[in-house]
């Protein structure tokens, strides 16, 4: 699986699979997201539909009428124009593409059933649902994605979509054959579903003050989103969380003074300057200005944890409240925070 193909596949896989996502404040604001689900799973159970393995299960020879069979439980997937000549032929060739193929056969494989992911999922729903009563349990899809990696997981208010070919071990050819860098693989485990999942549902509900741009709202931003999963996924470590190695997040406990002196030492805390930004929040095999074994995004983890420290501090502050507060400065404050301090 080459470059060329991956970047070919990702300038092509919007009209190729014809998802046709409603905004609601993704992480990919060119990606639309649907208002609602055409159809709802049974209220406080998540149940998965397999779109790649209805998708492959068609036969190419009668494809118009397979797709159109598919329509009832997937139009989530398609869009009103799926029948023009032109779509048909994106999907013939999609269904034929051996990088394609490969892909799927590897889900197949790895995951036959997902009635671990439904229970999970649910289970995590529930906690969300407790601090979010109003929230509709959503419709949750699979599918194969062609390599998103920079969007594994879709969500709206109503729908989730998983792409399964990211979260198929850090061992599969197919990832360092497509030019992604083993940083990036090594969170490309069945460990890292739940999470990018429920990260995916904290981008709709956490607020942001559009005016403020200071690396200090950036990783209060970041920490909330982790201590969402804190809270939903309370059994799952805290390195698949942020995928980080188990090392890596050893080696962020173990340095969080030097951290802090750092980013204080620098003068970022309170900067707006992109550099320095993209330096503490970027991700990578490791972050600039320290030792190769630390991990990128050392911004999001001490945001994480001023973000705990915060929670441990503040008196009768619902997770809501905490959502929804644009306010850093202010967290930090009240945090108390003091780097190393459990």
């Amino acid at each position: 699986m080459s470059k060329t193909f991956l970047r070919r596949y990702f300038i092509l896989s919007p009209f190729i699979i014809l998802i046709t996502f409603y905004s609601c404040g993704n992480r990919n604001p060119d990606v639309a997201m649907p208002l609602q689900a055409e159809a709802s799973a049974p209220e406080g159970k998540i149940v998965i539909k397999r779109y790649e393995k209805a998708l492959f299960g068609l036969d190419k020879k009668h494809l118009r009428g397979g797709m159109a069979s598919l329509y009832p439980d997937f139009s989530f997937f398609l869009g009103g124009q799926w029948q023009d000549t032109m779509n048909m032929l994106r999907i013939y060739n999609f269904l034929n593409d051996p990088n394609i193929k490969e892909l799927y056969e590897l889900t197949v494989k790895k995951y036959p059933d997902v009635s671990f992911l439904e229970n999970d999922l649910t289970d995590a729903f529930a906690r969300f649902r407790q601090a979010y009563p109003g929230k509709p349990l959503p419709q949750v899809y699979t599918y194969v994605s062609g390599l998103d990696i920079d969007n594994p997981v879709y969500y709206s208010d109503t729908a989730m979509a998983i792409g399964l070919d990211i979260f198929l071990g850090s061992d599969v050819l197919a990832y360092p054959k497509a030019g992604i860098p083993k940083y990036k693989t090594d969170r490309f485990t069945s460990d890292h579903i739940l999470p990018q999942c429920m990260l995916s549902v904290s981008d709709n509900i956490i607020r942001v003050d559009e005016k403020r741009n200071l690396l200090l709202d950036q990783m209060i931003a970041a920490g909330k989103a982790l201590y969402f999963l804190d809270v939903t996924l309370p059994e799952v470590k805290d390195e698949y969380k942020i995928g980080y190695t188990a090392g890596q997040l050893a080696w962020s406990q173990k340095n969080e003074s030097e951290i802090w002196a750092f980013v204080i030492e620098h003068q970022l805390l309170f900067s707006s300057d992109p550099q320095g930004i993209s330096k503490m929040m970027t991700d990578g095999p490791f972050t600039s200005g320290f030792a190769a074994e630390s991990p990128g995004r050392l911004g999001a983890y001490m945001g994480w944890q001023i973000v705990r420290a915060y929670m441990k501090e503040a008196d009768g502050i619902t997770l809501k409240q905490l959502m929804e507060n644009t306010d850093a400065q202010h967290i930090l404050k009240v945090s108390q925070f003091k780097p190393g301090k459990e």
